[in-house]
């Protein structure tokens, strides 16, 4: 193998933690609720250009407060962890990847924060730009998560 191949393993290896962190099967199964909210609310679609935001701000929302429930309960995941094992239940959704990655030491605290940082941005971004109001839902969730 050459250093490249290794480079692109270890990326794609990242990559897995990092949607791990973020139960990504667990959240694109979650998109179904603001669009079917969204259509049940104006009782049409919304232009396509909405769509595509709210979609895309809804991914970046739900990806950032997954990976904010690992970061918060990062302590407790890893003390439980070290004290019942590593035991992956192979028909949970979100362990389709792995479950609590940098709980079990697979992913570092640091790369978790910057993860979440950026979803959380473009989350807040997406949001203002679908409606105001729709920042302050956003920030509320993430506090109370």
């Amino acid at each position: 193998m050459n250093i490249q191949s290794l480079q692109n393993q270890r990326d794609l290896s990242r990559l897995k933690l990092l949607l791990a962190l973020s139960r990504t099967p667990h959240a694109l199964l979650d998109l179904a609720a603001p669009a079917l909210s969204a259509f049940l609310w104006l009782g049409t679609f919304p232009p396509l250009e909405v769509i595509i935001l709210g979609l895309m701000t809804a991914f970046s929302g739900y990806t950032a407060v997954y990976a904010l429930n690992d970061l918060v309960d990062y302590r407790v995941d890893r003390e439980k962890m070290q004290s019942q094992g590593r035991h992956e239940s192979q028909s949970d959704l979100d362990s389709v990847f792995m479950r609590h990655p940098m709980a079990q030491g697979e992913l570092g605290y640091r790369m978790g924060i910057l993860w979440t940082g950026a979803w959380t941005a473009l989350a807040a971004i997406g949001s203002y730009l679908l409606n105001p109001v729709c920042l302050f839902l956003f920030i509320g969730a993430c506090l109370f998560e």
